[in-house]
């Protein structure tokens, strides 16, 4: 690295500043006076391919006797040496906007250099070769005693170097002019949309985890930046399993993902009590898609009850809604009340863009309430955009220095009102780089015109501040940043309580039923989270695992189909049941029905057990009433009702036998006795009608 020669310049002198500053009663001034004096100095070579980076703007807010000091890097990614670069502080105009907040948008957004003052400037001192990069630093005094009538606001600022520009702002304030305002954050604590990281077990649930929780990871950052802040915590259920009223599946024992979670889960529970937090419905479920809908209100009632047991237990409220859109309408709210019976509603995260503008356009404050008085915290939509716009060191310091400007920008609109309050909120999708992110908050605490304070408080002067009028928008026109559709539509919706019906009706009948009840159960649930709105694509994922998981039993387990001859007045029929699982399964109900009236089914069988890979023959007892074909319906089921089986077309070929048999099996026996005498008869030997005379024998005379 080359290090850069420091010139340090005043600022601008009387009348030399260069228009309107967003703070108290600023007024364009003409350009002029002492920067004029100060000639401009063009690069020494062309900076074509030349990259200014800041790494440092300090102070954030300059008081008179301050100096500004701006460091950063300058790279060059052209194909000749940059000898001795100029890099440049241009004290610019804010561009023509409708309001001031929108020209600090505007100046931040715009690109290239700026037309201005030159108020600092350094020359390195060496050259700069072809993909090598030098530091810089400038020191500018002075900025703070600008001779104009706004005593407090930010300057818009123009780092340069040849062709490449930097916008930032300076903030100053020379006399206290104002009421100061106060503000508070939330930050969600959510997991990520990774479809691995419920369900079955294995090598790639592992893996999620360990990406959802490790120190490297987007949570694991969002603890860390905000740690030790004065930040609310808004938490999903999900990250303290333990907490939560009935068994959550974890993972075993032993695992790398029950350690983990274990961890995660004792850092949020042991540092709670410093962040006023709020429990989330658990699973962070979506709100915004439900409210309103007057549908899935048995699911998301009970998601929204088992928060309350983990507020208790981690001293906080579950009372609060947030829906990730911050849509605002009355509609939406008397839904809310309807889904928050246990806890009741008490208020709602919604933001400003959602609600009705104050007079000339000004922005509405954080605590609001609603015309059916229900409190309203509604988060500033540009000053949290800022806020999750910190994920390194460079993206860092230009958000803080923006949220400086549009700050000043927001006091200037009611300077003089006391008890005005910013709301901040981070957007589900955090992902900050942790020093950067601290040093954002640190930063902003310390502006004067802001003084931080807890949600606790603005809930408490939401619950006092008179009705609002309802907001002519359904959704925000800024909407937080990572929040995108609602995946949940209405057929979804339902198909997920059906679904859930479903896993829970064939856990009852399965071996292993309470372990299949917990992951699959919580696997369903987790559909109903707000994260899955930044991954369509995931939640289809995760609904079809569910699904294959629930239909693996609905269709091993089945009927087997046939044709049955059933030659009786009345009797019983043998229908076989199979199951194809790797494990048995027990408490099956068969039941069957005839499609017409020639079969009367007298008794339903018991309920089945059936083995691994094994068939099981029951009977079912049943009377004939005409001949012909009848068709069996049957049905299998869970002692709940849940239909599990798969059923099958059972055909009976009916014959009743009927009274004219039995009259002609009377006769039959009539005859075949009949002729059995007859033969009988015919047999006999007939009787002699001429006997042989008897014979005497003859006695010898003597």
């Amino acid at each position: 690295m080359i290090a850069a020669a420091v010139l340090v310049l005043p600022a601008l002198a009387a009348g030399s500043a260069t228009g309107s500053v967003p703070g108290a009663s600023a007024d364009p001034a003409p350009t002029g006076g002492a920067a004029a004096a100060l000639p401009e100095i063009r690069p020494a070579a062309d900076a074509a391919g030349t990259t200014l980076q800041l790494t440092g703007l300090s102070p954030a807010v300059v008081t008179p006797g301050d100096t500004l000091t701006v460091s950063g890097t300058i790279r060059n990614d052209g194909t000749r040496a940059l000898s001795r670069p100029l890099v440049r502080i241009v004290a610019g105009s804010y561009p023509a906007a409708p309001n001031a907040r929108q020209a600090v948008r505007d100046w931040a957004a715009s690109t290239g250099p700026a037309q201005g003052s030159v108020v600092g400037q350094a020359r390195l001192a060496g050259t700069v070769a072809p993909g090598t990069s030098a530091a810089f630093r400038v020191k500018v005094t002075g900025l703070a005693a600008l001779r104009t009538e706004a005593t407090y606001g930010a300057l818009p600022l123009s780092v340069e170097s040849g062709t490449a520009a930097v916008r930032t702002f300076a903030g100053y304030q020379r006399i206290k002019q104002y009421q100061p305002m106060s503000v508070a954050f939330a930050v969600p604590l959510t997991l990520d949309p990774d479809p691995d990281l419920f369900g079955a077990t294995g090598a790639a649930r592992e893996t999620a985890w360990g990406s959802a929780l490790e120190p490297s990871s987007r949570l694991s950052r969002v603890l860390d930046a905000t740690q030790d802040a004065a930040v609310t915590w808004a938490v999903d259920p999900s990250l303290t399993p333990s907490l939560l009223p009935a068994p959550s599946d974890v993972g075993a024992t032993g695992t790398r993902e029950n350690a983990l979670r274990t961890a995660t889960e004792l850092r949020i529970t042991s540092a709670s009590a410093q962040h006023t937090p709020w429990v989330l419905p658990d699973t962070d479920a979506d709100l915004g898609a439900v409210a309103g809908q007057g549908s899935a209100e048995g699911l998301f009632e009970s998601l929204i009850e088992r928060s309350a047991d983990v507020a208790e237990q981690l001293h906080g409220r579950a009372d609060i809604a947030w829906p990730a859109d911050g849509t605002y309408t009355v509609r939406a709210e008397t839904g809310l009340r309807r889904l928050f019976r246990v806890p009741a509603l008490a208020a709602q995260v919604a933001s400003t863009s959602a609600l009705p503008q104050g007079l000339a356009g000004q922005t509405p404050g954080a605590a609001q309430r609603s015309t059916t008085g229900l409190p309203l915290l509604a988060y500033d939509d540009s000053l949290s955009t800022l806020l999750g716009h910190t994920r390194s060191a460079q993206e860092g310091l230009l958000s803080t220095q923006q949220f400086v400007a549009e700050s000043a920008a927001l006091l200037n609109e009611l300077p003089g009102t006391s008890g005005r309050a910013v709301f901040v909120t981070a957007p589900r999708s955090f992902n900050p780089d942790p020093a950067t992110a601290k040093r954002f908050l640190a930063t902003v605490s310390a502006i004067p015109w802001l003084s931080p304070t807890a949600t606790e408080a603005e809930l408490e002067a939401a619950r006092r501040t008179a009705p609002t009028q309802a907001a002519p928008v359904t959704r925000p026109t800024t909407p937080a940043e990572g929040a995108t559709r609602p995946v949940l539509t209405a057929t979804r919706i339902s198909d997920l309580e059906r679904t859930l019906r479903t896993v829970r009706g064939v856990a009852q009948i399965r071996d292993d039923g309470d372990l299949f009840a917990r992951t699959w159960t919580r696997a369903a649930e987790q559909l109903a989270s707000t994260r899955w709105r930044s991954a369509p694509t995931a939640w289809n994922t995760l609904s079809g695992r569910v699904t294959t998981a629930a239909r693996q039993t609905t269709t091993a387990v089945k009927v087997s189909a046939g044709t049955i001859n059933f030659l009786a007045d009345s009797g019983r029929l043998q229908i076989t049941v199979t199951n194809d699982l790797d494990l048995p399964v027990e408490n099956v109900k068969l039941t069957v029905e005839a499609s017409n009236p020639r079969l009367r089914i007298d008794s339903q069988p018991s309920v089945l057990r059936i083995g691994p890979h094994s068939r099981a023959t029951v009977s079912v007892s049943v009377t004939a009433l005409a001949a012909g074909l009848v068709p069996l319906r049957t049905t299998l089921t869970t002692p709940d009702g849940t239909v599990v089986g798969q059923g099958a077309d059972v055909m009976v070929r009916v014959t009743p036998t009927g009274n004219w048999v039995y009259a002609a099996l009377g006769g039959l026996a009539a005859l075949v006795l009949a002729l059995g005498i007859v033969r009988t008869v015919r047999r006999r030997p007939g009787r002699d009608d001429h006997p042989t005379p008897d014979t005497h024998p003859v006695e010898a005379s003597g």
